[in-house]
């Protein structure tokens, strides 16, 4: 008879696993696979971490996870994804340009309107006013 928990591993029967028999067993079959060691925490973390690399944000790491609330996801991660975001804004603002090259002999800001100013309005020099 299956007892449903709602658990993601269970025994046989669907009855609560012990959490360290599924460590162990992922202990065994990373050792078999030659992998370095890693818990199923730091798993989870760069499953997140994947999620935000691949340009998702909470909410989807919330489903990915399957986390209850957003909540949980954010203050289980936030600081993953601050550091996300702020490699994100790093890498944005290296390709803005800092300086406005002007071509050579070119004045500044050559072919824009200039702005005349008038009493009470501003008007171009298209002939708009």
């Amino acid at each position: 008879m299956w007892t449903d928990t709602g658990k993601v591993f269970t025994n046989e029967d669907g009855t609560w696993l012990h959490p360290e028999t599924v460590s162990d067993a992922c202990r065994e079959t990373r050792g078999a696979a030659g992998l370095p060691p890693i818990n199923l925490r730091d798993a989870r973390q760069g499953a997140a971490a994947l999620v935000k690399a691949g340009g998702g944000d909470q909410h989807d790491a919330k489903v990915k996870l399957r986390h209850s609330t957003i909540t949980l996801t954010s203050d289980t991660y936030m600081e993953l994804f601050e550091e996300y975001e702020d490699d994100l804004t790093e890498r944005t603002a290296a390709v803005v340009p800092r300086v406005r090259k002007e071509p050579s002999g070119a004045a500044a800001h050559a072919g824009a309107p200039e702005m005349i100013k008038s009493p009470g309005h501003m008007r171009s020099d298209l002939g708009s006013s």
